[in-house]
């Protein structure tokens, strides 16, 4: 059996889905991975029994031409390769994927997963791109065994809205290995650590972040310290470049660190891990605050909303809201023993809904019901 993965983003798939390529190589698949390799060692990938495929992909490209040598360059990989599954992951692949695999006479399982639907559909912005992108979504929706996997309701609740009927599961994120993650006691640091960890967008909340805590009051930013691990990602079109971010820090109160590595160190050492984004899938870094035993600090948006049950392992506000943002960070920051004992909850929530065991089981599952479909 031949399983294809696609996905822009062949780092990203080794940090949240390579447990998924793990599972299906011990099952018997032969397992591919269709991305964009340029600049990279596919060493990474092939040690751990995976198959690269190589495709150009302009991922913020919206030329015509461009998508289309995509949709061309698909079709000749898939003819190719045959493969009994796709599973495709990101807007650009699951859309123009599947527009690719219309010329196969449905011998191809399609599952796509709607891991967030990014800068497009956050804010509600309306744009040319989105007009063009929202018929393309209804003609893949009525494909013949198409699946989606969604992470969240509200996406789910749009995909609806265009057309979709069946064929779809909901499947709560990535998933965090309960073994690798431990729930360890928070930091007797002297500062109270606030933690985020994510791409430095501004639809991630970053910047509302950083204006929350720097409208904490003089006594509490004595005590607090707020890090910040990420890369820029301009391609991204809501990022925050370099020059700006570095406008906003503050030394011992606002610090950038940056991309890194160790962020399971980096949650350890923390005492409260924020994210106020404005729209997700299901955000893993969330998840592994969550199993290490963090409250959480996010917002109401979608992907966001369903980490958090309020008051019980965290809080909770409107998108954009800077004042209440800092009034919810400054109740953690003053209590410790409301930290921890939302810390403790959150370390509960992620073993019954969030583990990589159950996410990983639930894909295999659809994996056997798409293939008997």
């Amino acid at each position: 059996m031949k399983l294809i993965y696609a996905i822009n983003d062949p780092e990203f798939f080794l940090s949240h889905r390579a447990s998924l390529a793990d599972n299906a190589i011990k099952s018997g698949y032969q397992v591919f991975l269709l991305s964009d390799f340029t600049h990279l060692d596919t060493s990474l990938w092939v040690d751990k029994g995976i198959q690269p495929i190589q495709v150009e992909v302009n991922r913020s490209s919206k030329s015509i031409l461009s998508n289309l040598r995509l949709i061309l360059s698909l079709i000749k990989i898939y003819k190719k390769y045959q493969p009994n599954i796709i599973h495709q992951i990101t807007l650009k692949f699951y859309l123009f994927g599947t527009l690719s695999t219309f010329f196969f006479n449905n011998k191809i399982k399609i599952v796509n997963a709607v891991t967030g639907l990014g800068y497009l559909y956050t804010k509600d912005r309306i744009s040319l791109t989105k007009m063009v992108i929202n018929p393309l979504l209804r003609l893949i929706i009525k494909k013949k065994d198409t699946h989606f996997i969604f992470q969240n309701e509200v996406d789910l609740e749009l995909f609806k809205k265009m057309g979709l009927l069946e064929n779809h599961t909901l499947i709560k994120g990535s998933g965090v290995d309960h073994n690798g993650y431990q729930l360890i006691p928070e930091p007797e640091n002297k500062k109270i650590t606030i933690l985020f960890t994510g791409r430095i967008l501004k639809d991630k909340g970053v910047l509302d972040l950083i204006q929350a805590v720097k409208r904490l009051s003089p006594e509490i930013k004595k005590q607090v310290v707020l890090k910040l691990y990420g890369k820029i990602d301009p391609e991204n079109p809501a990022h925050i470049n370099e020059e700006l971010l570095k406008s906003q820090l503050i030394e011992g109160l606002i610090e950038w660190k940056g991309f890194s590595k160790e962020i399971k160190t980096a949650i350890a050492e923390s005492h409260i891990y924020c994210l106020p984004s404005y729209r997700e899938g299901l955000p893993k870094s969330t998840i592994e605050a969550m199993a290490i035993g963090r409250p959480v600090v996010t917002t109401n948006a979608p992907g966001c909303d369903d980490t958090v049950i309020e008051e019980y392992n965290g809080f909770k506000v409107p998108p954009g809201n800077i004042e209440m943002l800092a009034k919810k960070l400054g109740l953690l920051i003053y209590n410790k023993q409301l930290r921890i004992k939302m810390g403790k909850n959150s370390r509960k929530l992620f073993e019954k809904e969030f583990t990589l065991d159950k996410v990983v089981n639930q894909n295999f599952e659809l994996y056997e019901k798409v293939l008997k479909s």
